[in-house]
């Protein structure tokens, strides 16, 4: 049958009760809501903000520093974080957004993101997504000064097909190979010379709907 593009509400309940025969229009109605509900995913999605100073180097209330500037200490200059997500069945593409900061006083800024399983208890398995990198080229902006301002970075939300790189490829959403659906995975990130203040994770879909 042709899936509705519009909302399709479920009969009135006082048009169904149990042990009664429906007929007719209401039959219809229900079987144009259910068969959307079949067309419809509920997004998971995960946010996770990281715990560390985001005053500038001169402290809050200075004309260089701030309340809206992280500090890239030199504990962040180089640092990898894991961080879990529990997909779906229907889980496919994730997207990711972050929160950062970078400079080029000692480094040059740079952002890995990879896609793990978490079987057994260990964060060094083999990729099941090598992932994608952000340069200084490109994609980071970053100051000279201390005091660096909050950015932000967003993969996009291609529906890609699978990817077979082995090294990271230019900003794109993860993939999820079709045997890990539904398992909690891991989201690790890589710095280089980047404070990062937040990553949001979240599920892409786009539904089958025939009009």
């Amino acid at each position: 049958m042709l899936i509705p593009t519009n909302y399709q509400k479920l009969p009135n309940v006082e048009s169904c009760h149990n042990g009664a025969v429906v007929m007719g229009g209401v039959v219809g109605q229900l079987a144009s809501a259910l068969a959307q509900l079949s067309h419809t995913k509920f997004l998971a999605e995960a946010h996770y903000q990281v715990s560390h100073s985001i005053y500038g180097r001169y402290g809050y209330g200075s004309s260089t520093g701030g309340i809206s500037s992280v500090q890239p200490l030199s504990t962040y200059k180089s640092k990898k974080y894991y961080f879990l997500y529990q997909s779906s069945s229907f889980s496919s593409h994730l997207a990711i957004n972050l929160q950062y900061s970078a400079n080029t006083l000692d480094d040059t800024p740079n952002l890995k993101v990879k896609l793990l399983p978490s079987t057994g208890s260990s964060y060094y398995n083999t990729p099941i997504d090598y992932g994608i990198e952000f340069t200084n080229n490109n994609q980071i902006e970053s100051d000279l000064t201390g005091a660096e301002i909050v950015r932000t970075l967003f993969t996009g939300c291609e529906l890609i097909e699978a990817p077979t790189n082995t090294t990271p490829d230019p900003p794109r959403p993860l993939y999820i190979p079709s045997g890990n659906r539904g398992e909690l995975l891991i989201i690790e990130v890589e710095l280089t010379a980047v404070a990062l203040a937040s990553i949001h994770i979240y599920d892409i879909y786009k539904a089958e709907v025939t009009i």
